[in-house]
């Protein structure tokens, strides 16, 4: 399987809307019995970012457009570029997403798993994700207690 993280120019986690990341890391994550072997497997840009010169709005950044700007087809297709870097992914891990980039990545088959902005590491934020995976498969039925 493959994992997209968002990242800064420096390669930490980018905590801001991932769709204004410089970068994201691809990651393969495989299994072999009992062992689970993660390795990158590539660093793109984004080149969305390079276009506007790491210069997003803070609505942007903050995943605060407004309702006009949200139906835009010019802005809907700025988001379509991240489904184009991060294809054959199956999980785009970030701390925050808009409405839009939410729909590019359902439209593209790419699940997105929320990471806790705490996460500061990328080895923490790939085994949080390893983590609640592992649970997920796991539990057969939940209770719900009244």
């Amino acid at each position: 399987m493959k994992i997209a993280l968002p990242l800064h120019d420096s390669l930490a986690i980018y905590h801001d809307n991932a769709h204004t990341a410089p970068k994201f890391g691809i990651y393969n994550i495989d299994k072999d019995c009992d062992d689970i072997h993660v390795t990158l497997n590539s660093i793109v840009e984004n080149p969305l970012n390079a276009i506007k010169c790491n210069d997003f709005e803070m609505e942007q950044r903050n995943c605060d457009c407004n309702t006009e700007r949200q139906h835009n087809l010019r802005h809907k297709c700025e988001h379509y570029t991240l489904l184009e870097i991060i294809h054959g992914c199956t999980f785009l891990l970030a701390s925050k997403y808009c409405l839009n980039t939410k729909i590019m990545m359902k439209n593209g088959g790419i699940t997105i798993i929320k990471i806790p902005p705490i996460a500061k590491k990328i080895d923490t934020a790939i085994k949080n994700f390893l983590i609640g995976a592992s649970l997920a498969n796991t539990i057969k039925h939940i209770h719900h207690e009244s």
